[in-house]
């Protein structure tokens, strides 16, 4: 009897050590992940990346050719389109040549007229649609980091952004807002408890 005691209590102190070795060192905790955490340090990446613009194909104030619809260099037709859309305006220049310069709409939107030069004429700004995917590649208690896929939106989109003649004149702006709440973007985020860093933005899939 004495001897099955013993045994008993042997079995209940392994089962203890067994549990307590469960719990694990802090590198194995399970830390609990707050998306709203994650899509606003997307957000801030994608405000600051300002992908939602299209470029000035010539320089303010540089003289071109009065036809310059027809040029190649500078494209031509993102001038046309830009000026149609009412973003900038030729105005005469030395020779024969026109400049232009940006009217006050197309002021309110451009970010290049001040250094560091920014892109270009903004439509709005991109914001995290909705979170398709979040994968954890390394989880510890001091250390995150997770691969995302997501898709995207375009918030306070400019009535310019759907005009035809700049959707054809900018391929790459075109497919950026037709691919708004579909195409996935992908992000690779770290944390090490201060918040979420952005090491990486990925190209739409």
């Amino acid at each position: 009897m004495r001897y099955l005691k013993q045994t008993g209590l042997m079995l209940l102190m392994a089962a203890g050590l067994s549990a307590c070795d469960k719990g694990g060192s802090s590198d194995e905790t399970v830390v609990k992940v707050d998306q709203a955490e994650i899509v606003n340090a997307l957000n801030s990446e994608l405000y600051t990346a300002e992908r939602s613009c299209i470029p000035m194909p010539v320089r303010f104030a540089e003289p071109v050719d009065k036809d310059y619809a027809k040029l190649t260099e500078p494209n031509g037709a993102q001038l046309a389109a830009l000026v149609k859309v009412g973003l900038i305006k030729a105005v005469k220049a030395d020779g024969g040549k026109i400049e232009f310069e940006p009217t006050d709409a197309g002021r309110e939107v451009y970010t290049g007229l001040a250094d560091p030069a920014g892109p270009g004429f903004c439509s709005g700004s991109l914001e995290v649609d909705k979170i398709v995917e979040d994968k954890t590649d390394e989880e510890r208690s001091d250390f995150r980091r997770h691969h995302v896929r997501y898709t995207y939106k375009i918030t306070s989109p400019a009535a310019w952004q759907a005009d035809a003649d700049i959707q054809t004149s900018y391929p790459e702006f075109a497919k950026l807002t037709t691919g708004a709440g579909k195409t996935e973007f992908t992000a690779v985020i770290e944390s090490r408890g201060q918040g979420w860093r952005i090491d990486s933005l990925g190209d739409t899939k």
